[in-house]
C-alpha cells in the first residue's frame, strides 16, 4: 500500500510521496509569530489550505500518517480521513527527501515555538498558583525578618533614628498591605483549583502543598505519609524527626494540644490525599464529606487522654 507522510521542518508543513512525486511543501503562514502560534494551537481551521486540499485529492487506497499526534487529529477534523503513525524507517525516508530551509528561518521558528509554548504553560492556573504561593512566602518571611530587626532597633527619642523609625514602618506597612493582597490573591485561585484540598487543610496551605510538590499531578500521586512530611525539614538530631510539615498550619490544627497534633496530621494527610486525587482527576465535590471526617477526628482527639 503506497504511504504519504506529512511531517513539518520549519515554518512549513510538507505532503511526502513515494518517488518520482516531489515532496510538497505548506507554510503555516508567512510572519514566523504567527506561524508558531498556528502551529502549537492546534485547530483545525489554522492548517494550511493547500495541504488541506491535497489530502483530499488523495486516492482512498494511499495510507497517510504522521508522528504528531496533535496534527493528526487536526488532520483528521479537517481532511476526514484516517492517519496512522509512522514506522521509523518511513518517517527516516521522509525526511530525507525534504528540501532544505534557510537555517535561520528554521531557528527563529524553532525559537518562537519555543517560547510561546513555554508563555502558554506558564500563564497556565496551576503555574500561576505555585509562582503565587512561593511569592506569598517569601514575602511573609520577609515581614517576619523585619519584624525581629524592629526588636534591635535602638529608640532614642528627639535623635535622627527617630525619623529613620518612621520611614521604616511605613515601608514595612507598605509591604505588610502587599502580603494581604497578595494572600487573598493567593487564597481565590486556590479554592477555585484545589476546591476539595482547600476546605480540608485550608486555602493557603493547600497552594503551598501544591508548590512543595511542583505540580498537581505529582501531589496527586502522592502517598499519605510524603504528603504528612512535605515540606519538612530534618535537622541532624538523635531526637524524633519531625511528625508533620506544611500541615502544621492546616485548619483546625490550633485546636489541639501540642501532644495530639502528630496525631491529627496523620489522619489529615490521608484526608487531604483523598481530597487532592479527586482535585487532580474528577473534579468531585467531596468537601462536606472530608470535612466532617476531619471534624470527628479532632473531637475524638480532644477527648482522647493519652
Amino acid at each position: 500500500m503506497p504511504t504519504a507522510v506529512v511531517v513539518g521542518k520549519g515554518p512549513r508543513l510538507f505532503l511526502v510521496r513515494p518517488p518520482p512525486v516531489e515532496p510538497a511543501g505548506f507554510l503555516w503562514d508567512a510572519d514566523i509569530e504567527r506561524a508558531a502560534s498556528r502551529r502549537l494551537g492546534g485547530r483545525p481551521e489554522d492548517l494550511p489550505v493547500g495541504l488541506v486540499t491535497r489530502l483530499s485529492e488523495l486516492p482512498s487506497d494511499v495510507r497517510v500518517v504522521t508522528p504528531d499526534a496533535s496534527l493528526a487529529e487536526s488532520l483528521t477534523a479537517r481532511a476526514r480521513r484516517a492517519f496512522s503513525t509512522p514506522e521509523l524507517s518511513e518517517l527516516r525516508r521522509a525526511r530525507s527527501a525534504l528540501p532544505s530551509v534557510e537555517p535561520e528561518t528554521e531557528r527563529d521558528f524553532v525559537r518562537a515555538v519555543a517560547r510561546q509554548a513555554l508563555e502558554k504553560a506558564l500563564a497556565a492556573p496551576e503555574e500561576v498558583l505555585v509562582t503565587l504561593a512561593r511569592e506569598e512566602e517569601r514575602i511573609e518571611r520577609a515581614l517576619g525578618r523585619e519584624a525581629r530587626a524592629v526588636e534591635a532597633f535602638s529608640q532614642v527619642p528627639g535623635s535622627p533614628l527617630e525619623r529613620h523609625r518612621a520611614t521604616w514602618e511605613a515601608a514595612r506597612g507598605a509591604l505588610d498591605a502587599h502580603h494581604r493582597r497578595l494572600l487573598a490573591s493567593l487564597e481565590s485561585d486556590a479554592r477555585g483549583l484545589l476546591p476539595n484540598l482547600s476546605a480540608v487543610v485550608g486555602a493557603r496551605v493547600a497552594a503551598r502543598l501544591l508548590s512543595a510538590a511542583g505540580s498537581l499531578a505529582a501531589l496527586g500521586r502522592m502517598a499519605a505519609p510524603r504528603l504528612q512530611l512535605l515540606g519538612s525539614r530534618r535537622r541532624p538530631s538523635p531526637e524524633r524527626g519531625p511528625r508533620y510539615g506544611l500541615l502544621y498550619r492546616a485548619d483546625r490544627m490550633a485546636d489541639l494540644p501540642v501532644g495530639r497534633r502528630g496525631a491529627y496530621a496523620r489522619s489529615l494527610a490521608a484526608l487531604a490525599s483523598i481530597a487532592v486525587r479527586a482535585d487532580a482527576s474528577t473534579r468531585r465535590d467531596l468537601s462536606k464529606a472530608l470535612i466532617a471526617r476531619r471534624d470527628r477526628r479532632v473531637a475524638d482527639l480532644r477527648r482522647s487522654r493519652r
